[in-house]
């Protein structure tokens, strides 16, 4: 059997296929994907932020999988291939979320994590017989997983970054994420050995740098020290997503260094505490978020803010705040989102109860637009903001103050490379693609 896996890019149509010549990162779907898929099939992949899905194939199966926004472009996928005879499967946490939208356009649904659903459906495919919704009744343990298929990420439009998993899933609960819910406020841990094994799997293709896909990797702190000890023999750098809670812990900031870690990118989501309580994150303070970031900077580490705008106690000025929060701490990078209620979060029931939410299509679900009205502002002064802040952020001036007015460290290499993925990051604003 030939399996034809496609990673659709955001937005309808194909506007959003095919747009990018390179990757900061390249991500983890598509490899792993292969890998489960290639138990039993041959299978090629397609990344449509590098290159369009091609329609004509002679694949048995088209596999489609997506986030957020990109459901729409999916379900014009699938559509376009089923009138060409192809049997379309697809999934993605968002096709998961909405399987009586996803229905009509496909054959089968996997919804959920694909290990064990992807070999059923391809036995029920073998006896002509594919079911139309394929679900676990338990998320099954990360244990007996496949090594990715590194080898068909094409490496030449990929930058420094290569893809690893070690945990699936958190615990912490906030209001407005979606994984917070198909996970079940449950963590999963792959064994330390096997995500050994996959970086190993990196470093014979060449591979020195590594970023952990994992939504919280340090929820389990005992895991998690098992994990960073492990690594640090290798010789790799690493980067993670993380909470600032993590800076509290002076030994282990200390083992992170150690380890090859160079970058976390921490879920700081907004300035204003009233924020984080109303988001299910009470349980953090903003008011210890500047000493966090020293602490990790003065250990060579650096630090990605993740921001989330448009809460209800963001008003106007909420820009200005959260460009001065950036400024004044150094911070190396920044990703804004537009708080975006996805359908199956509390959020989203909380807006829709209160009749809050603008009757927009899916393809509006980004992170880029408001669909639904602040407390405190229009949704178009959100989304100007939203811009606003980005280009303030990755303008020459604000650059220049975080990464270059700075006292001199040893770390100038990781500097540069801050440097360079600032103006990246620019030259994306400046083309209104700023979460890619």
């Amino acid at each position: 059997m030939k399996v034809l896996i496609v990673q659709v890019a955001r937005g309808a149509g194909e506007d959003r296929a095919g747009k990018l010549n390179r990757l900061w990162y390249h991500g983890l779907t598509l490899p792993y994907l292969a890998a489960l898929f290639g138990r039993r099939a041959e299978v090629q992949v397609v990344d449509e932020l590098l290159e369009s899905a091609p329609l004509d194939t002679d694949a048995d199966l088209v596999a489609l999988t997506t986030m957020g926004a990109g459901l729409p472009r999916a379900l014009e996928l699938a559509d376009a291939y089923r009138a060409r005879g192809k049997r379309v499967v697809i999934g993605g946490p968002t096709a998961s979320a909405h399987p009586q939208v996803v229905g009509p356009h496909v054959d089968s649904l996997v919804a959920g994590d694909g290990e064990g659903l992807i070999e059923r459906l391809l036995d029920d495919l073998a006896a002509g017989q594919p079911k139309p919704l394929y679900r676990h009744d338990t998320l099954p343990p990360l244990v007996g997983t496949p090594v990715p298929r590194y080898d068909l990420i094409p490496h030449r439009r990929v930058g420094l970054f290569y893809p690893v998993e070690a945990t699936r899933g958190c615990s912490i609960g906030c209001r407005f994420c979606l994984t917070t819910q198909l996970s079940q406020r449950r963590q999963r841990q792959k064994p330390v050995e096997d995500v050994v094994r996959d970086i190993r799997a990196l470093q014979a293709l060449g591979v020195r740098r590594v970023i952990f896909m994992d939504d919280n990797p340090t929820v389990d702190r005992a895991y998690f020290r098992s994990l960073v000890d492990a690594i640090a023999p290798l010789g790799v750098e690493w980067m993670a997503n993380a909470t600032a809670a993590i800076a509290d812990d002076d030994k282990l900031v200390d083992r992170l260094a150690a380890s090859g870690c160079t970058m976390l990118a921490i879920g700081f989501e907004t300035v204003r505490q009233e924020n984080l309580e109303a988001a299910g994150k009470g349980c953090f303070r903003v008011s210890r978020y500047s000493q966090s970031i020293q602490r990790l900077h003065s250990r060579g580490i650096q630090v990605t803010a993740m921001m989330v705008l448009g809460f209800d106690h963001d008003g106007p000025s909420v820009f200005d705040e959260v460009l001065q929060f950036l400024n004044e701490n150094r911070v190396e990078m920044a990703i804004f989102h537009v708080l975006t209620p996805i359908l199956g979060t509390p959020m989203h029931a909380e807006l829709a109860q209160q009749g809050r939410l603008l009757e927009l299509g899916l393809e509006h679900y980004n992170a880029e637009e408001a669909v639904f009205r602040p407390a405190r502002m229009t949704p178009a002064e959100l989304e100007s903001g939203f811009w606003r802040l980005y280009r303030d952020v990755y303008s020459l001036r604000s650059i220049f103050r975080r990464l270059v007015a700075r006292p001199p460290d040893r770390h100038v290499a990781r500097r540069v490379g801050s440097l360079a993925a600032n103006l990246y990051m620019r030259h994306m604003v400046r083309q209104n693609r700023a979460l890619v």
